[in-house]
């Protein structure tokens, strides 16, 4: 058996947060709010690590005098917990991050999920897999584009918006599949560490 401070921590916590699988209980909750609290406190760290390297340090000995202006639109963010009617300063710093939210998401939505699909459907009809992936694609457009009642005595349209659906039935049984598969590696992780590396029986 393990007893060093780290590991021997490490396998507490662990089984305070499984303990939730019992019921709630005390331990559940000092883990829970144990991880609530030193995340927000290394988030707070990391977050004036990255102001003062990226904003400040240059800003004072490189002479980057452009650094003041996103260094005020941070500051104002905090005007919305100022008492008075100077939180509306908060709106400026907001729309910024918005717009450039916005616009950012939308150029990598329109890539990925519209221009690279047609890339990716755009391919030589000479395997089993080209074949499933441009029928499955066409199958899941004729599902959300030809579905109507203007279109319900047409068989082609009708009969590939039924492939569409099992097409999109298939793909989201194995991704949770998948996702199972993940949480359950994380839970074997987790019980070798327990049994492994702390009790020392594997």
């Amino acid at each position: 058996m393990n007893l060093s401070v780290g590991i021997t921590l490490a396998a507490i916590m662990t089984i305070a947060c499984y303990s939730y699988l019992w019921r709630e209980n005390t331990l559940y909750r000092i883990a829970e709010h144990l991880f609530v609290g030193l995340g927000a406190g290394y988030s707070i760290a990391m977050g004036w690590n990255n102001v003062k390297t990226n904003a400040i340090n240059p800003l004072l000995n490189d002479g980057q005098y452009i650094l003041i202006v996103p260094l005020l639109l941070g500051a104002l963010l905090f005007t919305r917990f100022l008492p008075g009617s100077n939180k509306w300063l908060a709106r400026i710093p907001m729309a910024f991050l918005v717009g450039t939210g916005i616009a950012l998401s939308a150029r990598a939505a329109v890539l990925a999920e519209f221009v690279q699909q047609i890339r990716a459907t755009i391919i030589p009809l000479n395997s089993v897999n080209n074949i499933l992936i441009v029928v499955g694609t066409i199958g899941v457009l004729a599902y959300f584009f030809f579905s109507s009642k203007f279109t319900e005595g047409i068989p082609g349209l009708k009969y590939g918006a039924l492939v569409g659906r099992y097409v999109m039935m298939a793909a989201f049984g194995a991704a949770f599949g998948n996702g199972v598969m993940g949480r359950i590696s994380l839970l074997i992780s987790r019980l070798q560490f327990i049994f492994g590396s702390w009790l020392g029986l594997m």
